[in-house]
């Protein structure tokens, strides 16, 4: 994630096969033109072949809303958003998916919003979400 530009956008970083980043010699560091635009795009969180985000791209709810993109192999897809359910006028950030193990149907999402209701500021909350 970067500001580079005036707003905050999605980057991806390639070393050399089988080394960490911080051990290899070249780094090729490219901005996602699918994950990121005009917009402010921050707060990616990886999981398996998942990415959660929050962006207040045109699309949204209003403020900052929850976006996810899936790994198809290949590349990462359009964003999707999270729709209503999760995503409110307010703002919706700092995602994180955790396994819901063998037991659980669905993977778990952990995020913070500044909605209504809460105790003040942004709070945690947590949902369901269908594995992929």
């Amino acid at each position: 994630m970067s500001d580079r530009d005036g707003s905050f956008d999605i980057f991806s970083a390639t070393g050399e096969e089988g080394k960490l980043i911080s051990e290899s010699a070249a780094v090729t560091i490219t901005r996602s033109s699918v994950l990121s635009s005009s917009a402010d795009d921050k707060c990616p969180y990886i999981a398996g072949n998942v990415m959660v985000f929050t962006s207040d791209r045109e699309g949204g709810f209003g403020g900052f809303d929850l976006w996810y993109s899936v790994y198809n192999g290949q590349a990462w897809t359009e964003p999707v958003n999270m729709g209503n359910l999760i995503n409110t006028e307010y703002d919706e950030y700092r995602p994180i998916l955790v396994p819901g193990g063998e037991s659980f149907i669905n993977d778990l999402m952990v995020f913070s919003s500044n909605r209504p209701g809460g105790k003040g500021g942004f709070d945690l909350y947590w949902v369901g979400v269908p594995r992929r």
